[in-house]
């Protein structure tokens, strides 16, 4: 009870300093800044933060870390791979549409941005660069790094929010095994522990666990208003419109195995820097 009212103590002292003359209180009027490392992380893990986070007043800005090629979902949509779907599938389980994967990119962009849209971002940042962390992992380490600290400069003082990859591993999977991507978002940022003072950490691949054994230093209990939001932006991960490029990518990737538990559990799971 302490830690909760603790937090919301802090997030209206950043809402009520953004009416302070300018100059003043700083710091605590900086926005916060969510880095998702593909699209749907930020729906999966962070949508009821973010919203707490506009509902106290704060500027929250959304930045897509990659461009989240995926050639499983590629196979699915041209029909070399089966609908992971089956009768569940909103096209039907039987896909053919000669797609390639700046399709799927744009796809999976048109979500993540109509996510945003749900939850009311403030400002949507697309890096638009490769997901590189499994051909040059240091290499994507030093991009994430080099993102956090120009957006440090931009904004000083701002709260930064991203995965914990550290523990970004499918239940029941090899624990010395994270998601490379999700790994060297939470690697970036330990570099930086020492330089930047407010960051936190969304486990993504909680909603693979069972319940009792989704943990972190602080779960936060959604709002009834702030869990609807998130199945709002969730939802979009799911929508079927071909004419417009939408082809619910997200769902096909991760619906029954993340997004059907993200939509069921109304809690997130935040880790403190180590």
């Amino acid at each position: 009870m302490v830690m909760e009212l603790s937090r919301r103590k802090a997030l209206a002292l950043g809402a009520a300093a953004a009416l302070l003359p300018t100059g003043t209180a700083h710091a605590a009027a900086a926005p916060a800044i969510f880095y998702s490392p593909h699209q749907d992380d930020e729906s999966l893990a962070m949508a009821g933060s973010i919203r707490e986070h506009k509902e106290a007043g704060r500027q929250v800005i959304l930045v897509l870390l990659t461009r989240g090629e995926n050639g499983g979902l590629l196979d699915i949509m041209n029909g070399a791979a089966d609908c992971p779907l089956g009768t569940d599938c909103p096209g039907g389980g039987t896909h053919s549409f000669g797609l390639v994967q700046d399709d799927i990119v744009r796809g999976r962009t048109a979500e993540f941005e109509a996510a945003a849209r749900r939850l009311g971002v403030d400002r949507v940042v697309v890096r638009d660069r490769p997901d590189s962390a499994w051909t040059d992992y240091a290499g994507f380490v030093r991009e994430v790094r080099d993102t956090i600290l120009e957006f440090e400069a931009r904004y000083p003082g701002a709260s930064h929010k991203l995965v914990n990859g550290y523990r970004d591993v499918i239940y029941g999977w090899n624990p010395d095994e994270p998601n490379l991507t999700h790994k060297a978002c939470r690697e970036a940022a330990a570099s930086l522990e020492s330089q930047i003072a407010n960051f936190r950490y969304y486990w993504v691949y909680g909603y693979t666990y069972p319940l009792e054994q989704r943990t972190a230093d602080y779960v936060l209990a959604l709002s009834d208003r702030q869990f609807a939001r998130k199945r709002q932006a969730l939802a979009e991960y799911g929508r079927w419109d071909p004419k417009r490029g939408r082809y619910a990518l997200g769902y096909h990737s991760v619906g029954k195995l993340m997004i059907d538990p993200a939509a069921a559990d109304p809690h997130e799971y935040i880790d403190l820097p180590r």
